[in-house]
């Protein structure tokens, strides 16, 4: 059995895990659920970034879709497109909840079952996360953007389950765009209540 058919069924576990209503959620839906949340998220990422480099770059409102406008205005001629990693996130849930629960089982002595490796699992969740990156940052790649100025990228995991060997895995090898627009592309993940910003491209 090779790579693709293995992933494909352990995706296919994973939405066997999740309830039914979910499963027939349009992502139409989902992605104006996520829009809602689209200012707070583009203060939180300012917040990290303008620490990060010493600006001071400020949100001044939501871009108009009509327009054609990126997700968030910001002061100095600064554009941001806010897109999350995942759309479903109870599919994410519930895949990284197997990668806790088998290294929580790792340390159980006690337990001598034979079970699918976690590092089986990490790294079925590693590609995972590897193809939401990749398809998110070529969909936006592909869109036109009505803006002055400088247009940056966010992909945010809002979620805060992420491993961190993903995001090391990811930039070291995951990548897998090609970035045509875009002055800076940004993975924004939250962990332990905080966000954390990681640069993977820039002009």
């Amino acid at each position: 059995m090779n790579k693709n058919n293995i992933v494909f069924l352990w995706r296919l576990k994973i939405i066997e895990m999740l309830p039914k209503k979910l499963i027939k959620e349009d992502r139409f839906e989902r992605e104006i659920e996520y829009k809602l949340s689209e200012k707070e998220i583009c203060k939180a990422f300012l917040k990290e970034y303008n620490k990060k480099n010493k600006n001071d770059y400020r949100f001044v409102r939501s871009g108009d879709p009509i327009e054609g406008e990126p997700s968030c205005i910001c002061t100095e001629n600064l554009n941001i497109e806010l897109t999350p990693v995942y759309y479903n996130k109870e599919e994410v849930k519930a895949a990284w909840g197997l990668v806790k629960s088998m290294k929580k089982r790792k340390k159980d002595k006690e337990n001598n079952h034979k079970h699918k490796d976690k590092k089986d699992y990490l790294t079925d969740a590693n590609q995972m996360f590897c193809d939401s990156l990749n398809e998110r940052i070529n969909n936006k790649n592909e869109k036109k953007y009505n803006h002055t100025g400088k247009l940056f990228l966010i992909i945010e995991e809002g979620i805060g389950l992420t491993e961190k060997e993903a995001v090391e895995y990811y930039i070291n090898q995951g990548k897998k765009f090609t970035n045509n627009i875009f002055s800076e592309i940004w993975l924004m993940l939250q962990s332990a209540g905080h966000y954390k910003i990681y640069l993977l491209d820039k002009k």
